[in-house]
């Protein structure tokens, strides 16, 4: 039984550090420009391995949205990309979304 305890502490604190971990929610280690292409590392799971991330085409991104903490990345044929992110880095990697993506509408809501 102390076992699940311990397991569940470290999880939690685990998942908290990829969370609040400036290296890991710097907007250009989530956004990654790779030519005509943008690698987005949309969880936490995904910027610790980026095999895990989606590349998307820069010319087919429709909008850019950005709500409470999550970015999100519409692309033309009707798929989004939802960015989960803490508060303190959202504004940020919306903002170089705006410039990966500069032919792309751009709401905050």
């Amino acid at each position: 039984m102390e076992f699940l305890y311990l397991f569940a502490l470290l999880t939690t604190l685990a998942t908290y550090l990829m969370f609040s971990s400036p290296h890991l929610n710097n907007p250009e280690h989530v956004l990654q420009e790779v030519g005509d292409e943008v690698l987005i590392l949309h969880t936490p799971l995904a910027r610790l391995w980026p095999s895990q991330g989606k590349r998307i085409n820069k010319q087919k991104v429709a909008c850019i949205q950005k709500a409470n903490n999550i970015v999100t990345v519409f692309h033309q044929s009707s798929n989004a990309i939802d960015i989960t992110l803490s508060k303190k880095h959202t504004v940020q990697v919306f903002n170089r979304a705006c410039l990966l993506f500069p032919k792309a509408e751009k709401m905050a809501v």
